[in-house]
């Protein structure tokens, strides 16, 4: 059985998992930490909340590091999580597409990215 340990970096108000996704196998651990020691919350899809033990409540507070959570199917399902610095954060919505992957999702909403603009469209 496996342990993925998910390390989540501030990027300027962002919070970065160290991978885009983990593999959903049942009896495998997954565990979620932050960099600098900040508190960060975790909003997980009803899928994956069902397909991890215990079952984390949204949102789950991450106080530094969490205790592991085990997955308990392997079975594919809309599996996502998304990492906030406040509780009270308004989350978009989670995946809906089924795949044997807990995505890790970044919230980028309000986030403007700096950059010369010179009008070109693509």
């Amino acid at each position: 059985m496996a342990n993925t340990q998910i390390t989540l970096t501030n990027d300027d108000g962002v919070l970065v998992p160290s991978q885009p996704s983990v593999p959903v196998s049942s009896g495998d651990t997954i565990t979620f930490s932050t960099a600098d020691g900040s508190v960060a919350y975790l909003f997980f899809s009803p899928a994956a909340a069902g397909a991890l033990s215990p079952s984390p409540l949204n949102p789950v507070e991450v106080p530094g590091s969490s205790s592991p959570l085990t997955f308990t199917s392997s079975a594919p399902g809309a599996y996502g999580v998304f990492f906030e610095t406040s509780p009270s954060a308004t989350i978009p919505p989670f995946p809906v597409v089924a795949s044997n992957l807990l995505l890790l999702e970044i919230d980028t909403t309000g986030v403007s990215f700096s950059g010369q603009d010179n009008n070109t469209r693509r």
